[in-house]
């Protein structure tokens, strides 16, 4: 499957029923789980359509090792500026589960960049993901 396949695959449309969308995107996922690099899923833009993709990119992404993800940490921080994005909640939620060694400087850095752009969304979602991975 390429990667365009992968992508319609992940896209709602009103004709299918609950069941036959989950079908299609556990296709589309499975087919992802091959690519060896993760850079095309996360927040992929695609034409008016970027967004209703972005959770099922997100759970490509929480499939992959702490070692295959450790080159796209910032991008991954960066997912979180806004929880309200699909697939933020399900990025979180993997970061959560890799040692901090592996995270504390990119999210330092990210703090950083955040309280420099005044980005207090961003800030409260790092606060947040502190809080948690602390515990």
């Amino acid at each position: 499957m390429t990667l365009d396949e992968i992508y319609e695959s992940f896209i709602w449309d009103a004709s299918y029923t609950d069941e036959e969308y989950e079908s299609k995107i556990a296709v589309g996922i499975n087919e992802a789980k091959k690519y060896k690099y993760i850079y095309p899923f996360i927040q992929p833009i695609i034409p008016e359509k970027s967004k209703c993709i972005w959770e099922p990119c997100a759970k490509v992404i929480a499939l992959k090792s702490d070692e295959e993800l450790k080159p796209y940490l910032y991008l991954l921080f960066e997912w979180l500026q806004d929880l309200n994005w699909p697939g933020a909640y399900v990025i979180f939620d993997r970061l959560l589960k890799m040692p901090y060694t592996l995270l504390e400087s990119e999210m330092t850095y990210c703090k950083r960049r955040a309280e420099k752009e005044n980005d207090e969304l961003w800030l409260m979602a790092l606060e947040d993901f502190s809080k948690q991975i602390n515990l």
